[in-house]
């Protein structure tokens, strides 16, 4: 620990004047008035990224994002140099591609043949609940001819009675990811399965992943970061990691999925209640409730625009989930559960309301994951509950790079209204918790946070759900330690605080305006500079 570290001259955020920051044995010793010049920096709490997928993200460090590649000509130049760089009988991998990537045309493997058919490639799309395969990756997996991937996931299949390429949500895409150079363990916490027979180079290799994805999200003033798709085998690296010593604060729920065996379920619910391990803490289980507009897999509480009599379904069944529901908060377990339609929302505070009518009324602080859509009558739900609203200013379509179309049609105008609303929520007194799902979007909080200050409604008389600065920064600090419990020693800069920082140069009040109004000019765990 770096006891005698000090931080001299440097501005905190949202006081007048300048402090310094004397730190002792990893925390916040005293803040007293600074004597010497200005360093010119801002000093924020550690950003705490609240959604996140730290196996999957380490992977993609190393595969071809194509979230700038909007046609056919930029695709095969793209392609052409990661191929070139790719060892030869390893599969093509890229991720962060839009459905526009091919224009117009929704991608197929004709098209992806077209362009790159002489070995297998593989392209995940933005949300990371599709992706498309060439006819070779579709054979190489022995589903060129279809196959079941199982209730809520789906290999698209074409009118000559072979798959067209699309592979809808986890399990149908799993079947094809597998062959890449990670083996496709990375997503098999998704779906609530274990990998089998890792070699122990593959076991180093996967412990690298992880601390690659650790050190890109200190690189961006991360020093917080959930977990969000844990099973057995990521727990097991990651206790390694952490006895070993984890540059930063890691949270893993456990997945749970419908169907499993009562004698998995409860492993993963012993999994989910262990004492925290160094910087590694558990504490909270995490499950699907929907997928997501884009494959037509959220689920809502109308009919899908063009799509007469059809919402989707959840794919939970209510009397199970609220069993699960019942059972691990029963045990104190923090429950986290992916939402996006808001029929979705609605199922998920079903749920909730069960476990607090069983159990009685607690500081449970459940989460919902996204709200991409909610219904008005549930927005005095989510604070009756106590619910934490886990969502990611990323995700609207154009933000981030991301497109409207076809989202936007495919949500239906008579819905924009409902969809996206941090400040909706944040005003009925819901505690906001920021992240990115990185890698489904990209990782900067600065990032992020510019998207949280910059949206614009998508149409006329649409309410404006944009959050004021300070809003913002405490959704990505305060607001995402208060989910984790960690209220009492993270996210806010004061006396007995840990010692959790970013430094900031630049102009942080211009972020509304431009991402790179300010960067990241240190970052310090415990009160060590990492």
């Amino acid at each position: 620990m770096a006891g005698a570290s000090v931080l001299q001259s440097v501005r905190l955020f949202g006081q007048e004047g300048l402090f310094d920051l004397h730190l002792e044995a990893g925390l916040i010793a005293s803040i007293v008035p600074a004597t010497g010049p200005s360093s010119g920096l801002v000093a924020l709490p550690g950003f705490c990224e609240s959604h996140a997928h730290v196996f999957g993200g380490g992977v993609t460090l190393a595969q071809l994002n194509l979230s700038q590649v909007h046609d056919t000509a930029a695709l095969r130049v793209a392609l052409l140099h990661h191929a070139a760089a790719t060892p030869d009988g390893e599969m093509v991998c890229a991720y962060a591609a839009n459905y526009d990537l091919l224009g117009d045309q929704r991608p197929d493997r004709h098209a992806l043949d077209a362009v790159r058919g002489d070995r297998p490639l593989c392209i995940t799309s933005t949300d990371f609940h599709c992706a498309w395969a060439n006819t070779a990756a579709l054979q190489a997996a022995g589903i060129l001819h279809g196959a079941d991937a199982g209730p809520g996931a789906e290999v698209v299949m074409g009118a000559d009675g072979l798959a067209t390429g699309e592979l809808r949500e986890f399990a149908a895409m799993d079947l094809v990811r597998r062959l890449g150079p990670s083996g496709g363990r990375e997503g098999l916490g998704l779906t609530g399965q274990e990998p089998e027979g890792v070699t122990p180079a593959q076991r180093a290799s996967d412990k690298a992943a992880l601390l690659r994805a650790m050190h890109e999200c200190l690189r961006h003033g991360i020093t917080t970061v959930v977990n969000m798709d844990g099973n057995l085998y990521q727990a097991g690296l990651l206790t390694e990691l952490a006895h070993e010593g984890l540059p930063l604060n890691v949270s893993l729920p456990m997945t749970l999925v419908p169907g499993q065996s009562q004698a998995r379920r409860a492993a993963l619910l012993r999994a989910a209640a262990q004492a925290p391990v160094g910087r590694l803490s558990f504490g909270r289980v995490k499950m699907f409730m929907d997928g997501v507009f884009d494959t037509w897999t959220a689920f809502r509480t109308d009919d899908y625009p063009q799509k007469q009599g059809f919402r989707s379904a959840p794919l939970f069944d209510a009397q199970e989930f609220a069993e699960i529901c019942i059972a691990a908060d029963a045990l104190g377990l923090q429950i986290a559960v992916h939402a996006v339609g808001d029929g979705a929302v609605r199922a998920t505070l079903d749920g909730y309301e069960a476990a607090r009518a069983t159990n009685g009324a607690r500081k449970s602080r459940h989460r919902i994951e996204h709200i991409d859509m909610i219904h008005p009558a549930d927005l005095p739900r989510l604070a009756g509950l106590g619910v934490v609203a886990s969502m990611q200013p990323v995700h609207p379509p154009g933000l981030a790079g991301l497109p409207l179309e076809p989202t936007v049609s495919i949500m239906g105008q008579a819905r924009w209204q409902d969809t996206f609303a941090w400040r909706a929520i944040k005003d009925q007194g819901v505690v906001l918790a920021f992240g990115t799902d990185w890698p489904v979007s990209p990782l900067s909080p600065l990032h992020a946070l510019h998207c949280a200050l910059s949206r614009k409604p998508w149409g006329a008389d649409l309410p404006d759900q944009r959050l004021t600065l300070a809003e913002a920064l405490a959704a990505y600090t305060s607001g995402g330690s208060y989910a984790l419990f960690a209220e009492s020693s993270r996210g806010q800069i004061a006396e007995g605080m840990r010692a959790d920082l970013v430094l900031l140069s630049g102009d942080v009040q211009a972020l509304a305006h431009s991402p790179d109004a300010a960067e990241i000019a240190g970052v310090y765990i415990d009160g060590e500079r990492v």
